[in-house]
């Protein structure tokens, strides 16, 4: 049991050691508090003797869990101290954040006001006593912080701000993306150009702070990458690093609220990887809310101080084609709880190429194709999925001796028209692409079946088929803008020579 101050007199039970601190030092009294914090099973047996006879006053976090906690050890200590009661701070302090604490009170209102505060909720709660068996407690009601339309139509509300512009705004972000696919290089990029105001991936950036928990590397591995990545440039001063941390249920966030008071500077944590700072689920917590919970949490924890988190987490093996945030690990609540969402896939993993998808509250959603440079050791953004996808389609079709063949004959017939069976082109095809154009004439129909569109999107060129009696069937070429489709007189096409292919 961490005590602050004497046990003498009325006692306060907190939840972390610096509440029990700030209550002792700007409030006055003692004040304790479990050496573990707050969580299922955490008051021991001892903390109960150690208040045996004493006034005690229990004072919460502002959540689920501390309420929790709170009724556990008033549990424990009834009957056993001289009166207990149970805080509940929203009764003096409306406005309270969730998981907001004594310490934000005495932050928000000042030493000696939350001391006035304190004293009258402590004096108009009653002592706490058991909810028999067959007793439902009573309810709370909290009423709702109403705006109305026309009260947030006229809101001079801030606008979204970005950590990098257009792609990363301020909030809770997750970055996912199979095993060894490069997902680490991509945050440390991104923690140096935000800590020096450099461009990232050729979006301007905000300079700022920036903490890297590197839960998975050592000094030295991040030591040669970030040299990698500087290439002789000097290391910006505001990027922080730690390849050690505390889990969430350990006291994670106490460690990270010291670090903002020494640093203020940063505005940006990378936790590298979740799974690192994962607790324990509660009693009977499906999965679903674990996840929600844990996410939640940290979200709020930064958002009360302006702080931006960004979670490095891992995809799942399985693949899907439809939607790749789907391949996302765990449950929904992961995904649900973050305000953007990174995520990274390749179709193999030796591909040199990846796709970047983007999606978010306030961030329109992207599919970038990019690539990792091995020469300055950072991922660069090749274009849009739908671009690229669009010129390597115009490139395949410019490259296709087909389309070669076929665009040489119209260019060579007075008429801009080539009429012929599949056997002509595949014979056309060796004299002027100079290579075989299909294995046989069934496989040369259906490639030229593949290229129908494409013929009219790029080149305004018009294939169409007709019956050729037993010969099978005859195709015709023809530019869009001419206006029949008559049969030319024999004589005006291209003839060559006959060649053994299969029919």
């Amino acid at each position: 049991l961490y005590v602050a101050g004497k046990l003498e007199g009325m006692v306060y039970v907190c939840e972390g050691e610096k509440d029990a601190i700030n209550v002792h030092e700007k409030i006055g009294g003692c004040a304790v508090s479990g050496a573990d914090g707050a969580g299922p099973g955490k008051w021991r047996k001892e903390y109960t003797e150690q208040l045996r006879g004493l006034p005690v006053v229990i004072l919460p976090d502002h959540d689920a869990v501390g309420r929790a906690y709170a009724q556990e050890t008033a549990a424990a200590l009834h009957g056993v101290a001289k009166s207990v009661r149970l805080l509940d701070l929203a009764k003096v302090w409306p406005d309270i954040p969730e998981h907001g604490d004594v310490s934000d009170l005495i932050e928000a209102k000042g030493a000696a006001e939350a001391a006035r505060l304190l004293s009258e909720l402590g004096r108009n709660t009653p002592k706490w006593e058991p909810v028999p068996d067959d007793e439902e407690p009573p309810k709370e009601v909290r009423a709702l912080t109403i705006t109305t339309a026309p009260d947030l139509q006229r809101a001079n509300l801030p606008p979204v701000e970005f950590l990098v512009e257009g792609i990363l705004p301020d909030g809770t972000i997750l970055l996912t993306a199979a095993s060894k696919i490069g997902k680490s290089w991509m945050v440390l990029d991104l923690g140096l150009c935000l800590a020096a105001g450099r461009p990232f991936m050729g979006h301007q950036s905000r300079q700022c702070g920036v903490l890297y928990l590197a839960l998975e590397d050592s000094l030295h591995r991040l030591q040669d990458r970030m040299n990698k990545i500087l290439c002789g440039r000097p290391a910006p001063e505001q990027f922080y690093f730690a390849t050690e941390a505390p889990k969430l249920d350990d006291g994670l966030l106490d460690t990270l609220d010291d670090h903002l008071k020494k640093h203020p500077d940063t505005k940006l944590i990378i936790i590298d990887t979740l799974q690192k700072i994962r607790g324990q689920s509660l009693p009977r917590e499906a999965s679903y809310a674990q996840d929600y919970r844990e996410m939640e949490t940290v979200k709020g924890f930064m958002d009360k101080r302006g702080v931006s988190v960004l979670f490095v987490h891992h995809n799942r093996k399985m693949k899907d084609d439809d939607d790749p945030f789907n391949m996302i690990s765990g449950t929904n609540g992961i995904m649900g709880a973050a305000d953007t969402i990174w995520t990274i896939t390749k179709a193999k993993r030796a591909d040199e190429e990846a796709s970047l998808h983007i999606t978010g509250r306030d961030v329109a959603q992207s599919d970038t194709v990019i690539r990792f440079d091995k020469e300055s050791w950072t991922w660069k953004p090749m274009g849009s999925v739908d671009w690229l996808a669009e010129q390597r389609a115009r490139l395949e079709y410019d490259q296709s001796p087909i389309v070669k063949t076929i665009k040489k004959l119209l260019d060579q017939s007075p008429a801009r028209r080539w009429d012929g069976t599949a056997k002509d082109l595949m014979a056309a095809g060796k004299y002027i692409a100079r290579t075989y154009l299909a294995v046989n004439t069934q496989k040369m129909g259906h490639e030229i079946t593949a290229l129908e569109k494409p013929l009219f999107d790029f080149d305004g060129i018009v294939h169409a088929v007709t019956g050729h009696g037993n010969a099978g069937k005859k195709h015709s070429f023809y530019y869009q803008d001419l206006g029949g489709f008559a049969e030319l007189p024999e004589g005006e096409q291209m003839e060559f020579p006959e060649e053994e292919t299969n029919q």
